[in-house]
């Protein structure tokens, strides 16, 4: 249970707060104070607790218990004085002390309090006074309508009607605010407020307690809205506002209303009291601008204007501002920064006739943080602008002081139809598009459910958010009443009207067709004043044609329907009609003839027209006009114009554009020089090829807005394509298509799609459809039947000059090929001018075939073909033509690297092995074996392009451009730069470069010869003992045919895998002498004589010889562990000895080949000669080779014996031996080794071991 706090009144029968018997609240009980002690400092105590002063003296005395029931709460008080409650004297508890009296003490204290309320009457801020003072006010918490309704009662006001918010009433700065505390009179009510004081509240949270009684009376002033505090005064009663008929008020009604004071009121007729006050009071809305009806809520008092706060704003306060001002229905309330203002916290309830009677916080200087803003309905206003005539154009509506555009989007016929009608348009209207007018206004959006303009405005329609052209569009309308003057010719001609979908005549009744109506007219459609007029009679069907109404314009207005319309009309009204001829003209043009801006010609003033309105079928008509075929897609949005039209406007009758109604750009409307109307017509395109100099091939470009621009492939698939493109350049039918040759161009834009109908007499303009795009494509060339090209047939800046074409190469004749000529064909070639000589060249080439055509160069040709002319030349001899420049082609590396022109890379795109072996060829390093794309070592910028044809013999002859490259530059390997080597000194696996590394080589099995062949390629690299490559897979292989001769052409770049490498070994033969010099004849003749002796007796020093060399024994050279034996026998005749000492006497050795190995590493000792002692024999060898102690002879379980290389031995001195070496290559396959020789012969016999023995060919 809640528990109240305790507390002490003084109740009595009349009510007063300060005087009366004790009731203490306890234990939610009320119970008596008993007496027992009772003294002076009890009376204080009294007094000081109940906020009533001091006891009066004398005062005290002794009443009747009201109730014997009621607890004696408290007894035997012994307080000193100071205490601020009874309970905090000295007492023996609660209901502790036993009280038989049947009295209580009553006592008086000093203090008078009276509570009133601050403001009018019956209602307003409740305070206190105590003596008559004036000294607080009461906090509004723990505040409900119990003390309300208590406080309206004892002020004799009747009940509480409500009870106000606490901001609209302010304390006094130094005024005390009182706390109240009523929860102790739950079961009834107490006799004074005073009696739920709690003591005093300083804090900032202590608001008024305020209360509006039903005896208050609301009054407000009705009928004056530019003084709201004069009129007739009324007052609410139950919520209606009433008349106020007599003056029986006891206040100053116009105090009460915040007006200041009375005046004597007057009283009318109708004995409605009419008042007036001091004070002039008006509510305005201040917005800067000349509208009343939108702005910041104002008060104006006495002439002084006053912001309003908006703490408590809501849209009822602001509609009824919009209905006092007369302003229509609102649109939307906002808040803007504000800091003071005279008006806060009002709350209207819609039926006041002001906001200033509306209950509110008033004062001089209110601190507020905002100021209501608000729109009405009539500050808006609508016209179609930009557009023909009155009644029709682009919708803008004025929305706080601007004129904004409204957007397309969501909007209705009915929406359209409400603008008519509010213009006085007509009952309809439909949408059309019109100049989109100044991006600087924000555009309004206007719901489908709105018929109302003003209901299209928001809050948002404020915003300075600007919308992308190409996002949205304006709405724009034609009314059912829009009509418009025009003229049936351009400038000149009848004058018509046009209502809807009828056609009138102008009538031309001399009463009104005078100079200044001829003069409207003409000024109305720009083509000056008028330079005559007259008047035709009408036919019987025109009668009923004639416009109704009749026109007086006695001064020059800006059109026909300003003039003044005339009542009534004159007699011959209908019986003749208007006609004109304008001073000024018309013109139209597209900037560059069948493309570009649309420019618009007005007597002396050429400009721009805005594209906002520009339509298609405005390009149809206007192509057309131009003799410029169909419109094509534009790509271009030129950002630069001169705009001196907004918009032209056709009528139904119109068939030359410049017979629209146009309308003029403003001065200072800079907003469509960034939009002017662009136009291209197919007329504008045509074909071409890149390079003039060849003739009816290469890539196609076509001319588009100005630029040229590729094709793309699929364009060109279709034949008629192909066909209309070569017979508009006069180069037969088409043949193929071409890849594209040359960097790609730097604008993506390219001939995406053709439709064509092959047509001799039609050009690629009149195809019906042609479509360009940036899309990415693969771009094409083309050749048709006659293309032809000129070519020198060896150099490619030099030679004879031939023709090539489709039937074969044709030579130029020299007839008429003049200087002019050749230094045309020289710069078409890029070879420099031409360079005269007084030398006669001859032919360089036999050729029976000469050109049909002679050739004569006018000024400036473009290429040497455009002075081809249709004389057949009757010479037959060829031209022969010398340019200043030739061509250089080099490789970075002698027979490999970076391809080069004149010291410039070329590009790898289009590049083929074809064009690898022409460079190759041209600089005899054979034919190319290897290509790869590389960074060029020029940057990739502005490096050649190359493309050849097959009758191309040289790169230089080939064409060429400069340009970007998207891909690397091209580096070739050509066969004479190949290099084969291997692991070791005579063999082992085989390494290959040929691009810039040692590579290994797939296995493969070659021919003896082919092997020889390698071998001797071998050799001439210097070896070196590298280790193998750690490489996994093999990229490369030999590719022998029974054709090939040269080894170094049969590398491939192919991969096989992980195969084990290519092994090889090639085995040193003796080398050949070379061939004695023929000797002189007289020494001949002596030094055959002398030979003859010298050969006797060497014969006869031999015999003896070995005769000797029989009787001895000769051991042989063995192998390991085995014993070799020679089989003695007696010669006589010696079938090698002339050719073994030819030898010695020759210089010749055997090889080390030829040698027997053993393996202790001796000598033979013995050979089967006589009179040779055994000692003396030794093998022939050259100063420079090894003994034969230095190898062995390892033989192995498969009984091949392999010759291995001593690792220390050092090759050092291979040089030193005399000649060229014949390097042999074999390998033996031994049986089981003999023991014996089966022949003896002279010299040393080969044996079934895997070795070579001296004089036996290997």
């Amino acid at each position: 249970m809640f528990l109240a706090e305790d507390k002490l009144i003084l109740k009595n029968k009349g009510g007063y707060p300060c005087e009366g018997y004790l009731e203490v609240y306890h234990n939610n009980t009320w119970g008596y104070v008993g007496d027992t002690h009772w003294d002076k400092n009890t009376e204080k105590v009294v007094c000081k607790s109940t906020h009533c002063g001091e006891p009066v003296d004398s005062s005290v005395k002794d009443i009747g218990k009201p109730s014997e029931d009621s607890t004696i709460w408290l007894n035997e008080l012994k307080c000193e004085g100071h205490e601020s409650a009874l309970w905090e004297c000295k007492h023996p508890g609660w209901n502790s002390s036993y009280y038989s009296k049947l009295t209580v003490k009553k006592i008086t204290c000093s203090s008078n309090i009276t509570i009133s309320l601050d403001g009018a009457k019956c209602a307003g801020a409740v305070k206190y006074s105590i003596d008559g003072k004036f000294d607080g006010y009461f906090c509004n918490s723990n505040i409900g309508e119990t003390e309300a309704r208590l406080l309206c009662k004892s002020l004799g006001c009747g009940g509480l009607r409500e009870i106000p918010p606490s901001e609209w009433e302010d304390m006094e700065r130094n005024a005390a605010k009182m706390k109240l505390d009523c929860s102790a009179f739950k079961n009834a009510d107490p006799d004074h407020l005073w009696q739920c004081v709690k003591g005093n509240d300083d804090s900032a949270s202590c608001k008024p307690f305020s209360v509006i009684c039903e005896g208050f009376m609301r009054l407000q002033l009705k009928g004056n809205q530019s003084n709201v505090c004069s009129g007739q005064l009324e007052k609410e009663e139950n919520n209606n506002w009433v008349p106020v008929q007599q003056d029986n008020f006891d206040f100053d009604v116009c105090q009460q209303m915040h007006c200041g004071n009375s005046l004597s009121p007057n009283n009318s007729t109708n004995k409605n009291l009419n008042v007036t006050c001091t004070d002039e009071v008006k509510v305005v809305l201040h917005s800067g601008k000349d509208s009343k009806c939108y702005g910041t809520v104002n008060i104006q008092v006495n002439g002084s204007v006053n912001p309003v706060c908006a703490s408590t704003w809501t849209k009822s306060e602001a509609e009824l501002v919009c209905k006092e001002l007369g302003c229509g229905k609102l649109i939307y309330t906002q808040e803007r920064q504000n800091s003071r203002g005279i008006m806060d916290h009002v709350s209207c309830k819609g039926s006041e006739s002001s906001l200033w009677h509306c209950p509110a916080k008033h004062d001089k200087n209110i601190q507020c943080s905002n100021q209501p803003y608000v729109v009405c309905s009539d500050s808006a206003e609508v016209k179609l602008a930009d557009g023909p005539g009155r009644c029709a154009g682009r919708l803008e509506i004025k929305h706080e002081g601007q004129w904004r555009k409204v957007l397309k989007t969501g909007w209705t016929e009915a929406q359209s139809a409400a603008v008519c009608k509010q213009l006085q348009c007509g009952e309809k209207g439909k949408t059309e598009k019109f100049s989109q007018g100044s991006d600087s206004f924000p555009s309004v959006k206007c719901p489908e459910n709105k018929e109302k303009i003003s209901e299209c405005l928001t809050a948002n329609s404020n915003s300075n958010n600007q919308l992308l052209d190409q996002e949205v569009e304006a709405v724009g309308i034609t009314c059912e009443g829009h009509k418009v003057v025009f003229l049936s010719g351009t400038c000149s001609g009848q004058v018509r009207i046009e209502h809807g979908r009828e056609i009138y005549w102008l009538s031309g009744s001399k009463e009104t067709w005078n100079q200044e109506s001829a003069d409207t007219v003409c000024q109305q459609m720009h083509c000056g004043n008028a330079a005559s007029f007259s008047s035709n009679s009408t036919t019987v069907d025109m009668i009923n044609k004639v416009w109704k109404d009749s026109f007086s314009c006695s001064s020059r207005k800006k059109s026909l329907f300003e003039c003044n319309r005339n009542t009534t009309l004159p007699p011959d009204h209908q019986t003749s009609t208007a006609y004109v001829k304008c001073s000024g003209n018309i013109g139209m043009r597209l900037m560059n003839g069948c493309w570009g801006k649309v420019r618009i010609r007005v007597e002396k003033n050429e400009g721009d027209m805005c594209a906002d309105t520009w339509t298609e079928d405005k390009s149809v008509k206007l192509c057309e006009k131009l003799n410029c075929g169909t419109p094509i897609k534009a790509h271009n949005s030129p950002r630069d114009g001169d705009i001196l039209f907004k918009s032209l406007h056709p009528t139904n009758q119109t068939k030359d554009l410049t017979q629209s109604i146009f309308v003029k750009n403003q001065d200072n409307d800079k907003y469509c020089n960034q939009k002017p109307a662009y136009v291209v017509c197919s007329g504008s395109v045509k074909p071409r090829f890149s390079i003039p100099s060849y003739k009816c091939f290469g890539n196609i470009e076509v001319e588009y807005e100005g630029k040229w621009i590729p094709v793309c492939e699929d364009a060109l698939k279709d034949t008629n394509n192909r066909k209309t493109i070569c017979q508009e350049l006069k180069c037969g039918d088409a043949v193929e298509t071409r890849p594209y040759f040359g960097p790609a161009p730097t604008d993506k834009l390219a001939i995406s799609n053709l439709n064509c109908i092959a047509n001799a007499n039609s050009p690629l303009s009149a195809c019906s459809s042609i479509t360009a795009s940036t899309a990415a494509c693969k771009h094409s060339g083309l050749r048709c039947s006659e293309w032809r090209t000129m070519v020198p047939d060896k150099k490619a800046c030099s030679g004879t000059v031939l023709v090539h074409w489709r039937q074969g190469p044709s030579a130029v004749s020299r007839e008429n090929f003049n200087e002019t000529e050749k230094e045309k064909l020289c710069q078409d070639m890029d070879c420099g001018g031409h360079q005269s000589t007084n030398e006669s060249h001859p032919q360089t080439i036999e050729i029976d075939s000469f050109w049909n055509k002679r050739f004569s160069c006018g000024k400036n040709p473009g290429s040497i073909w455009e002075c081809e002319n249709k004389t057949t030349p009757s010479r037959k001899e060829p031209v022969f033509i010398e340019c200043q420049k030739e061509p250089s082609v080099s490789l970075s590396q002698g027979c490999s690297g970076e391809v080069r022109i004149d010291g410039v890379p070329v590009c790898a795109s289009n590049w083929d092995l074809s064009y690898a072996h022409k460079v190759c060829q041209e600089k005899l390093c054979g034919n190319a074996v290897f290509i790869k794309p590389k960074a060029p070592s020029k940057g990739s910028g502005n490096i050649y392009h190359v493309s050849c044809e097959k009758y191309h013999s040289i790169i230089g002859q080939c064409r060429r451009t400069k340009g970007k490259c998207d891909t690397n530059a091209v580096f070739i390997t050509c066969s004479e730069s190949v290099k084969f080597r291997t692991t070791e000194k005579h063999g082992g696996v085989l390494y290959v470069n040929y691009r810039d590394k040692w590579e290994r080589v797939c296995p493969f099995n070659p021919s003896q010869d082919l092997k020889a062949k390698l071998c001797e390629e071998i050799n001439n690299v210097t070896h070196s003992s590298s280790k193998e490559d750690k490489q996994v897979n093999l990229e490369t292989r030999l590719e022998f045919t029974d054709d090939t001769m040269d080894v170094k052409r049969a590398v491939k770049q192919h991969s096989c895998g992980n195969a084990s490498p290519a092994e090889i070994l090639c085995y040193e033969s003796a080398p050949t002498p070379p061939p004695p010099s023929s000797p002189p004849i007289a020494p001949i003749i002596v030094g055959v004589g002398f030979l003859l002796v010298v050969v006797i007796l060497i014969l006869v020093f031999v015999r003896f010889y070995l005769k000797r060399a029989r009787k001895s024994k000769v051991s042989p050279r063995m192998l390991p562990d085995k014993e070799m034996e020679f089989e003695s026998g007696e010669y006589e005749d010696v079938t090698n000895k002339e050719n073994e000492m030819e030898d010695l006497s020759h210089g010749r050795a055997r090889s080390e080949a030829e040698l027997i190995s053993e393996k202790d590493g001796q000598s033979v000792s013995s050979l089967p000669y006589e009179d040779v002692e055994a000692d003396e024999a030794r093998p022939l060898t050259f100063p420079g080779t090894t003994a034969p102690a230095a190898r062995d002879i390892n033989v192995h379980e498969d009984e091949v014996t392999y010759e291995v290389e001593d690792p220390q031995e050092s090759y050092d001195d291979i040089d030193t031996i005399p000649g060229p070496a014949q390097t042999t290559a074999e390998v033996h396959d031994s049986p089981e080794t003999s023991h014996d020789l089966n022949t003896a012969a002279p010299g040393l016999v080969e044996r079934d071991e895997d070795y070579l023995e001296p004089d036996v060919d290997g």
